[in-house]
């Protein structure tokens, strides 16, 4: 049998905050038959030497630091994880420089930076660099319970499907501390945690789903004074095959619920986060009464190491495993659809299509 197993990829980190620190390194720790970390950079000193020290390697900051490591040929790859009205700019400079880039989700703050950068990606920089790799970090699509939901629609095993329903219940108080970031309290740019938050939903549902989203509308509001707006959505999507679909998400309560239910012609797929262990309960139901049948199962949390992993393939030429899900292509079109609810929400639930 060939062997895809990917090379190892030397990798540079770009941010040391709290996502950086407490997901990606981890994820680092975990890998270090395929990663080997040769760098963290951060505009603070002292963040960059906190994350560099429990990775093993050598810190960095500013803007003349910076440089040199983008110009490091040791280096194949940049993890980046900065504020969301800095990182695009980066990303392209990265790429312009002819490295691989995993980026965090959202891709820009909105649909027509992105499409900039989407642009640029592929008719300027791909030119250039044919076989170079940008991969937008969304774990929500290499989430086992996500893909099993998905494998179950597309396998017709619920029949045709009729509706999905989005409950989305994720409290962020005021002492949570990733909501206190300048960028995150105050940003630049319209939508507030639907934009940062709200992105991962939308992979989500455009993964279980498929198909093209003709139309979406949307109410929002602002409940709680702490955090931007809007902060609560409940909105309704339809598919270009007829499939329709409702959200109700709010970042201003103070009980935690995340599910996705799939209705078909033939059963119903039920997916819950779990409050007991980090994963997702899935619960495919067919039937009524004395000829119900149930049938349950859990997948925990793999999401983060799954894109890690198929981003060093990606990289090293390892893709007949698998093949990288978190196009820019793709984080656009999740982009898309949340900046049209929003949109819709501004103008009182008007109809916007996509």
């Amino acid at each position: 049998m060939e062997d895809h197993s990917p090379q190892t990829l030397s990798v540079a980190l770009l941010g040391a905050g709290l996502f950086a620190t407490n997901s990606h390194a981890p994820v680092l720790l975990r890998h270090t038959d395929i990663f080997t970390v040769k760098a963290v950079w951060s505009r603070s000193d002292e963040s960059a030497a906190k994350l560099a020290a429990k990775l093993n390697c050598d810190s960095f900051s500013g803007e003349d630091d910076l440089a040199r490591l983008i110009a490091r040929s040791d280096i194949d790859a940049f993890i980046v994880a900065l504020p969301l009205d800095v990182q695009p700019t980066l990303v392209l400079r990265l790429l312009g420089a002819g490295k691989h880039v995993l980026s965090e989700k959202p891709i820009a703050p909105t649909v027509d930076e992105a499409t900039v950068l989407v642009e640029e990606y592929h008719r300027t920089i791909r030119e250039q660099h044919p076989a170079l790799v940008w991969s937008v970090a969304e774990n929500y699509r290499y989430e086992p319970g996500i893909q099993k939901a998905a494998s179950l629609v597309q396998r017709r095993e619920i029949g045709d499907v009729i509706m999905m329903n989005l409950i989305v219940k994720n409290p962020f108080l005021h002492d949570n501390p990733y909501l206190n970031t300048a960028w995150r309290k105050n940003p630049s740019w319209y939508g507030g945690m639907f934009i940062d938050a709200f992105i991962h939903a939308a992979a989500g549902v455009r993964s279980i789903i498929p198909g093209d989203i003709r139309q979406v509308s949307a109410v929002t509001s602002h409940i709680a004074e702490h955090l931007p707006s809007p902060d609560t959505l409940v909105g309704h999507i339809l598919w270009a095959g007829g499939v329709t679909g409702s959200i109700s998400a709010s970042y201003a309560c103070d009980t935690f619920k995340y599910e996705f239910e799939i209705t078909g012609t033939k059963g119903t797929i039920l997916l819950q986060r779990s409050t007991s262990r980090p994963g997702y309960n899935l619960i495919v139901t067919k039937g009524m009464g004395n000829k119900e049948i149930v049938e349950e199962e859990f997948l925990e949390f793999k999401g983060l190491d799954n894109e890690f992993l198929a981003f060093a393939m990606g990289c090293t030429g390892g893709l007949g495993c698998t093949r990288d899900e978190n196009t820019p292509v793709e984080a656009l079109k999740d982009l898309q659809l949340v900046q049209a609810l929003l949109e819709s929400g501004r103008q009182h639930g008007v109809a916007t299509t996509l």
